[in-house]
């Protein structure tokens, strides 16, 4: 098998992460790369398991975001979900979840592929309330009760096989030479050959989501030939059952591009070798001055601060 190679590529989580804080940069896309394999170094392996760690919210989003690709997969084979039994399973996946992830299970020393959940309020021993705990779940519940009530259920009952596009696939395209990732939560084709592209969020608006969808419909152009002048894209609030429309005329999808090659080019500033993705050194990395964010950081313990 060829060996991995850390290849450069664009995603929304990655610039969130430059932009935030560029140690923690470095330590995702950088010092954990290779942290999988058993000889890698102990400071490589150690983060690597911090980079897969998730917080509370986080974890609850990426649940929610399952159960509803599961259910929209049911409707795409002819079945129509339950809605309790979805509710039940839903719940059950959190309890053990958040079981082994209290008892550390992903510490356990094996390939991290098959390592339980883990959060970061369990790795560094934070006292969360119950009520935070329960309030969390809840969100969870409410967003995926609003998402059956809601009309993109029942849409998807009426679509024929040839109308649809995606549910929530990663998958990759090249803009401007660059390998951009992408996953929309769900995008199909209108009778009238028009095309909807939809992404889900469980928690309250956020700058820069806006610019994610715009990526999707570029996306969707390429892969499925998609006409961004015949798009209509979406943010849907799954906690209040909010919808937010997204600008995907011409104007917006080149504000966007001006967004991605700014990025992009102080990205590969601060590499070494821009042909490799080699990084230089960690110095080059700084903490964030911003402090507010360390207390949410899975590195806190190997930063340096």
């Amino acid at each position: 098998m060829a060996e991995l190679k850390n290849e450069f590529s664009w995603s929304k989580s990655r610039h969130e992460k430059f932009a935030e804080c560029l140690r923690l940069y470095y330590f995702t896309y950088y010092g954990a790369w290779g942290g999988w394999r058993g000889d890698a170094p102990a400071l490589a392996r150690e983060l690597y398991l911090l980079k897969k760690l998730s917080n509370r919210f986080q974890w609850a989003g990426n649940v929610v975001h399952d159960t509803i690709r599961e259910a929209l997969t049911l409707a795409r084979s002819g079945v129509m979900p339950n809605l309790e039994r979805t509710h039940q399973q839903m719940l059950l996946r959190m309890r053990a979840e958040f079981r082994l992830s209290r008892e550390k299970r992903y510490r356990n020393p094996e390939p991290y592929a098959k390592r339980a959940l883990g959060l970061v309020e369990h790795e560094y021993a934070e006292e969360v309330p119950d009520a935070e705990w329960k309030r969390n779940a809840d969100n969870a519940i409410q967003s995926l009760q609003n998402f059956f009530s809601g009309p993109y259920l029942s849409r998807a009952r009426t679509l024929r096989p040839e109308q649809w596009l995606s549910i929530d696939e990663l998958d990759a395209f090249d803009l401007e030479g660059v390998r951009v990732f992408a996953a929309p939560d769900f995008a199909y084709r209108e009778d009238d050959g028009s095309a909807v592209v939809v992404d889900w969020k469980t928690g309250k608006p956020r700058e820069g989501e806006q610019a994610q969808v715009q990526g999707y419909v570029l996306y969707a152009q390429h892969k499925w030939g998609v006409d961004p002048s015949r798009t209509v894209a979406k943010l849907v609030y799954l906690g209040s059952g909010e919808e937010q429309a997204v600008q995907v005329d011409a104007a917006a999808l080149e504000q966007f591009k001006v967004h991605f090659r700014q990025s992009v080019a102080g990205m590969r500033a601060l590499l070494a070798d821009p042909p490799k993705n080699l990084a230089r050194d960690i110095e080059v990395f700084p903490l964030t001055a911003e402090r507010a964010h360390c207390g949410r950081c899975a590195f806190r313990r190997v930063c340096g601060r």
